[in-house]
């Protein structure tokens, strides 16, 4: 056995320490990339799989290739982390143990069985037979620790160990059994940098590299069917295949053109940046695809100089922006080793004024980009309490999460899950008529509602479901001061929610008759020089002005007909001023 393994020592180096593809890949064309790519890699793995195993022969496969590097009396068994019991890491050959289907045998489509894929040598694993049953046909998920396990919204997580060796497996399997062993159909989502591949594989195989040891079963198991796992050799392949973080590139030659320093190009930069539509709280963008050797993996957007986003095409539409306000824009491509481009050229958008409240104008908005996403006590993945702000408004959330499993629309865009807890606002000015959020069920949860309660006062039902869908609520109507305040009484169903907006609400119903009949006029307007006239008022009036977001920026009292109002040095943009009984906009330029 010492002689074997030395000998696999040596063909262990050879791929860890080659700068090139080795001879086995000699027939790819690494120019291709994306799923041209993956074409060529299956039709290679599939050609040279000229020997094709039983159950029963990998039984005894197993007994060599997952031989304990520092135990060859032992075995690795998957999932586990631990010197003895079910979660037992390394156990004696003749004890007890069986072969667990990475790809559950029962998400195949067809079921996989015990022949072909669910005999391969590079897909099953010898496993404790307790927590190989504990496992069952789960789909895995993202977990924390050594412990491999079930996690919160009913998945599996395999372990830190081991979780690198699942997501090449499962690699392994797409390419060579393609629409039989889909690998969305055995992970949790979601799949942003590629529509048929799961973000959690693409992160798990950079942050578990490949081990001597998987290089060690690797090599066992290729000298007997003859084919290569190629993203065992190389996980980089899979990075330029899929996109997502860089994984590590074992061949620098092969991928950057005889260099030996890895791909240092960066992409070309984006062109032809322009606005292609505008609403009162969005705008919405395009240019033209940027090039790279190798691939570009996406887009950073950048609003006013600051990071927004991250997108995966060559478009984007930016929401929960401010009405009748210019924003710049520029966007800068990056590939799949994290190289990126220059600035595109600068753009600027001008989204559409609004209405006065109570009338539908976008009042408030909040979009969850201020949440914290990482780290934190308690961490991102676990419920617990959450506070942020967030233009202006302080909001609190109980037995929340925040991390990027939960998010409604890509990685890139913020958003919170509650679990039988509460979603609660500080108090806001300007009232509210009508209110709209985004909700998604993101676990494998019922259909149900939200409570949606105004200043402690149930004001409507906000449904949710596994369709993420925009929700409105309307006619709440409340003028004044308000608390908006989302709640869930009965159910621990884990929702999910993003892009909440309300309207802001001024009665404009009076017993006065005369009043009715009135209209307030500001003049002029635009406003210079932070002051106007206002006319259509009774006497000793109350005059308040807001901003967009609800907030109250000034309140003069004791205004009168026609009489000349002096603001506070109020930066430009669009406001509303409002009286007892009326409001209007106003723009201050």
């Amino acid at each position: 056995m010492k002689l074997k393994l030395s000998f696999l020592a040596s063909i262990i180096s050879f791929f860890v320490y080659a700068q090139s593809a080795p001879a086995y890949y000699s027939g790819v064309n690494f120019n291709k990339t994306k799923n041209e790519l993956k074409a060529e890699l299956a039709t290679l793995i599939t050609a040279t799989h000229t020997k094709t195993i039983s159950y029963s022969e990998l039984q005894t496969l197993m007994k060599t290739s997952d031989v304990d590097p520092e135990n060859p009396a032992n075995l690795l068994l998957i999932y586990g982390s631990q010197s003895s019991g079910t979660h037992q890491r390394s156990r004696p050959i003749g004890g007890s143990w069986n072969r667990e289907h990475v790809y559950a045998k029962s998400q195949g489509t067809p079921n996989l069985g015990t022949s072909g894929p669910g005999a391969d040598g590079h897909h099953l694993r010898p496993a404790d037979i307790s927590l190989n049953s504990s496992r069952g046909h789960l789909s895995f998920d993202d977990g924390v620790g050594p412990l491999a396990g079930t996690t919160s919204r009913g998945g599996w997580y395999p372990g830190d160990e081991w979780k690198g060796d699942v997501a090449r497996i499962l690699m392994y399997m797409y390419v060579r059994y393609n629409t039989r062993c889909l690998p969305l159909g055995i992970t949790m989502n979601p799949s942003t940098y590629s529509a048929d591949f799961p973000d959690i594989l693409l992160k798990w195989n950079v942050e578990d590299p490949v081990s001597a040891f998987e290089m060690q079963r690797q090599n066992v198991v290729a000298n007997t069917q003859k084919n290569r796992n190629p993203f065992i050799d190389n996980p980089y392949l899979a990075t330029v295949i899929w996109g997502g973080p860089a994984a590590k590139n074992t061949w620098p030659d092969t991928f950057n053109g005889g260099g030996t320093s890895g791909d240092t190009e960066a992409p070309s930069t984006p062109v032809n940046l322009s606005v292609s539509g505008v609403t009162s709280s969005s705008v919405a963008l395009t240019w033209t695809a940027s090039t790279d050797n190798i691939a570009v993996a996406g887009y950073d957007l950048f609003v006013d100089n600051i990071y927004k986003t991250s997108v995966s095409s060559n478009n984007a539409t930016v929401t929960g922006l401010n009405s009748a306000t210019t924003y710049s824009f520029y966007v800068v491509a990056k590939d799949t080793s994290g190289n990126k481009s220059a600035n595109s050229d600068t753009v600027q958008g001008t989204t559409e004024a609004g209405t006065s409240p109570g009338t539908g104008t976008s009042c408030g908005t909040e979009d969850f980009e201020n949440i914290p996403s990482t780290g934190g006590t308690p961490p991102a993945s676990s419920y617990g309490d959450r506070t942020w702000s967030g233009n202006g408004i302080v909001w609190t959330a109980t037995n929340a999460r925040t991390d990027t499993q939960i998010y409604i629309d890509g990685a890139g865009n913020k958003a919170i899950c509650v679990k039988k807890g509460v979603l609660k606002s500080s108090v806001i000015s300007g009232g509210i008529g009508t209110l709209k959020v985004k909700t998604y069920l993101p676990f494998a949860d019922s259909a149900g509602n939200y409570i949606l309660k105004i200043n402690g006062v149930v004001k409507g039902q906000i449904p949710y479901s596994k369709t993420a869908k925009t929700q409105t609520i309307e006619n709440i109507n409340v003028e004044g001061n308000v608390v908006i305040e989302l709640i869930d009484e009965a159910t621990s169903n884990r929702v999910s929610f993003d892009n909440l907006s309300w309207t802001c609400y001024s009665s404009m119903a009076t017993d006065d008759v005369s009043a009715k009949n009135q209209k307030i006029t500001i003049y002029p307007n635009p406003v210079k020089n932070n002051e106007f006239f206002i006319s259509g008022i009774d006497k000793n009036e109350t005059v308040k002005v807001y901003s967009l977001n609800g907030q109250l920026l000034q309140t003069i009292n004791n205004v009168n007909d026609k009489e000349k109002v002096n603001l506070k040095k109020l930066p430009k943009g669009v406001y509303f001023v409002t009286t007892k009984t009326q409001s209007a906009k106003i723009i201050v330029d």
